[in-house]
């Protein structure tokens, strides 16, 4: 019923669109008579018509679709067909466009990505690797480049490259560019720690496609970005705790909840620790590093799985993204989890690093005026899409009807018993040079195949995710007759598999899913691997009853009965009733994943809700400090005395040796005066003498600074430099708050509203500490001139 229903929405959409469509072509059509010349001119008319508001870029759509779409025949040799136009319409429009494997999602991305850049602010294509980004770039900066328009991609795709000054800017001012979720992210996040109005690059975000998008904003979106800073002062617990922790007994001493991802000591767990670490109670404050440290090493062993959340590479602990399988170099676990998981490995630890900004690509996207993405997965996600972000999922129609035979799920009681089945099937398959691409969770069960098949004398291509542009050869070729590939679920994602000569006749690509991932987003993917275009193919997922999905989610005990264990294998997989109870199982099982996922995401974005708006504010005061070219409106007497009356009663400051340490600390180093007892009868006595003398030490400085360019950059980084210490230790607290504020659940208080009342409580403490930072920056800063007469300042 539910189908139908979705069925009956989506072609309402449709209708819609088609509207739309029958003018492009209608433009189309005329267009196609046009010169070169003729078609060139239509970009400079467009944009003047915009400029001069005599249109919008809705009304425009129509004009500007046609205009592209005949261009794109002539630069690229290509023509977008009406099913790429509806894409493109349902993009402008700031949805989502549901499009299949194969029907040519990068061609379509340029029609929107062309209307919107006339205005003028720029348009982002946003995938999730270099390789695609710097495949497509190529691919279609001609066409952009013929009708007028810049393009750009927006990084320089070599490792550890070091960008010249005013390389950024240069990349970033075009009207497309082509880059990457993760390096737009860092790129906004380093764009805001400028110290320099000339020393930001990042434009305005004005209108972004995202490929892959449900990639992106919904399975990466809990992953916050992390610019480390200084390192934390290291904990000497780690491998002790380690040891310890080897000691305990699962269900005695600790239980856990894998689908959760919790862990816990229970009373003995508790009595345990006590007892090995000699103390009378661990839960005393003195002891508050022990309990972090021993957390964070019972959730490094039993909630993270080598080669699968992790591997040893080099020696070091690299991070592995469970949902697309792919090495993270560089990222780490923050507020001492990674550190746990070198212990745990036997590696030696890296320094745990202090956080300095931070942002989830949930909140980087909807910084953007308008966002839009493509992926052939999202209907599935289209609940979160909306409730998250307020867009639709359209199902666009393929060109050719899909022909891809989806078969049923083999079912297997042991994982033993269904490889031998997959290897079987292969081996079969193969003998009718029908090419093979099997396809596995985990780097390790794809080598495993691998070197079975090696070991039956079948060559085999085999991509573990571990070089991307290698692996889009890889998979690109895999249709060929006769290939056989081994893959896990995401390798080469984004590459088409085109069928070699003579493989359409023998049946077209087969698919073998070695079991069902976590999403079923995920499983329709793999399965749109064959039958691109029309073509023909199979795909087939095999179960078992000890797969990863039903163990991490599943509360079936099936696999532990007797009953099932005696029966003869055969027999058991051709028992309807047994296929039907462990088909429910893993859909159940699914579903439960799902929905986990779901809910840490929404507590994710809960969670990113208090530091994104604090965020907002910090970066837009930032903002507006660097474009101030002019203070002498700047009421800093009110800021000073705001401070001074503050600290006067916060601190109990109310003889005469206390004032001169706050003077020492905060305004005056070589401060003397034996009569500063008169000024301080009262409150407010003592007040405007602190007022009069951060006036004096101001006014010293700004002599220093002896012009108006050197007293304005002065102020400028006194203020940033103020503002950039207390958010990066705002953001590191907030960062450790939120790993350790599930732990602070005493009676009914509620975790979340305990992280978002300590946030409130903090930022209000933060913006007191900028305006004394300030203030001692303004008074204590010593300020030289280098050898070149730049202004330096020593902060203090």
């Amino acid at each position: 019923m539910a189908d139908r229903v979705n069925h009956l929405i989506n072609q309402m959409r449709l209708k819609r669109l088609k509207k739309q469509l029958i003018e492009v072509k209608r433009y189309s059509e005329v267009f196609a008579n046009y010169t070169d010349e003729e078609l060139q001119a239509k970009t400079t008319d467009f944009k003047k018509r915009l400029a001069d508001e005599e249109t919008t870029l809705d009304k425009l759509l129509p004009e500007a679709y046609a205009t592209i779409r005949e261009a794109s025949k002539r630069v690229l040799g290509m023509y977008p067909k009406e099913v790429q136009v509806m894409g493109a319409i349902v993009m402008h429009q700031g949805n989502i466009a549901e499009m299949q494997t194969g029907e040519g999602k990068t061609l379509t991305a340029t029609m929107p990505l062309y209307l919107n850049a006339l205005t003028g602010k720029g348009a982002f294509l946003i995938t999730t690797n270099d390789y695609l980004a710097s495949r497509d770039f190529q691919e279609m900066k001609p066409l952009f480049e013929w009708l007028g328009l810049t393009a750009s991609l927006g990084f320089v795709d070599i490792p550890d490259y070091e960008y010249a000054e005013g390389e950024k800017q240069f990349l970033y001012n075009h009207d497309i560019i082509y880059t990457t979720n993760g390096r737009l992210g860092f790129d906004y996040l380093f764009d805001n720690l400028a110290d320099h109005i000339d020393a930001k690059y990042l434009p305005e975000l004005n209108f972004a496609i995202i490929d892959e998008v449900d990639s992106i904003i919904l399975d990466a979106a809990q992953t916050p970005l992390v610019i480390s800073g200084a390192p934390r002062v290291q904990s000497n617990l780690f491998h002790i705790i380690k040891m310890f922790v080897e000691t305990l007994v699962e269900d005695e001493h600790f239980k856990v909840k894998l689908n959760k991802k919790e862990v816990w000591l229970t009373e003995e767990g508790i009595e345990a620790a006590n007892h090995y670490f000699k103390v009378s109670n661990m839960y005393d404050p003195k002891h508050f590093d022990l309990v972090r440290v021993i957390n964070l090493s019972l959730r490094a062993k039993y909630l993270f799985k080598d080669n699968m959340d992790y591997f040893i590479y080099n020696g070091e602990v690299v991070l592995i993204d469970r949902i697309t399988g792919r090495m993270l170099p560089g990222t780490k676990l923050q507020s001492g989890l990674h550190q746990a998981l070198e212990a745990k490995e036997g590696v030696e630890l890296s320094q745990d690093l202090s956080v300095m900004a931070t942002i989830t690509f949930q909140n980087l996207f909807k910084l953007f005026n308008k966002f839009s993405g493509m992926t052939g997965t999202g209907k599935l996600g289209e609940k979160e899409f909306f409730e998250l972000y307020s867009k639709l999922v359209v199902q666009i129609p393929t060109d050719h009807p899909i022909i891809r035979k989806d078969k049923e799920d083999k079912v297997y009681a042991k994982s033993e018993e269904k490889n031998e089945a997959i290897l079987e099937k292969v081996i079969e398959v193969h003998q009718t040079k029908q090419p093979i691409l099997l396809i596995t969770r985990t780097a390790e069960a794809a080598e495993y195949f691998s070197a079975q098949l090696f070991k039956q004398n079948i060559p085999n291509n085999l991509l573990i995710a571990q070089n991307v542009a290698k692996e889009a050869q890889m998979i690109a070729e895999a249709g060929q007759i006769g290939a056989v590939t081994v893959s896990t679920s995401m390798a080469g994602r984004g590459t088409d598999i085109k069928l070699g000569a003579g493989v359409h006749e023998i049946g077209g690509l087969a698919v073998i899913i070695n079991e069902h991932m976590e999403n079923s987003r995920v499983d329709r993917q793999l399965r749109g691997r064959a039958g691109r275009q029309g073509d023909p193919g199979i795909s087939q997922i095999y179960v078992s009853l000890d797969d990863y999905i039903v163990k991490r989610w599943s509360n079936a005990k099936l696999a532990e009965n007797e009953k099932v264990k005696d029966i003869n294998p055969k027999k058991l997989q051709e028992s309807p009733f047994f296929r039907n109870r462990v088909r429910n199982i893993v859909t159940k099982a699914q579903r439960v994943s799902e929905e986990t996922a779901m809910m840490n995401r929404e507590m994710a974005n809960e969670f990113e809700k208090s530091i994104g708006i604090q965020r907002d504010r910090v970066y837009e005061e930032r903002n507006r400090i660097l474009e101030t070219q002019d203070f002498s409106q700047f009421d800093f007497n009110s800021l000073a005395h705001e401070v001074f009356e503050y600290d006067l009663k916060a601190e109990r400051i109310d003889n005469a040796d206390k004032v001169i340490h706050y003077i020492y600390n905060n305004l005056s180093f070589n401060f003397n005066d034996a009569s500063i007892t008169q000024h301080m009868q009262t409150r407010e006595k003592t007040l405007q003498y602190l007022i009069q003398l951060f006036n004096k030490k101001l006014e010293d400085n700004l002599k220093i600074a002896n012009n108006d360019y050197y007293k304005l950059r002065f102020f400028q980084k006194a203020i940033l430099k103020a503002i950039d210490v207390e958010w990066i230790n705002q953001v590191d607290q907030l960062q450790q708050l939120k790993a350790s504020v599930n732990n602070r659940q005493n009676g009914q208080r509620n975790a979340m509203f305990e992280y978002h009342k300590v946030a409130l409580e903090t930022y209000e403490t933060m913006m007191i500490n900028i305006k004394r930072d300030i203030i001692r920056n303004l008074c204590l800063s010593i300020l030289t001139f280098d050898k070149k007469q730049d202004l330096v300042i020593h902060f203090p």
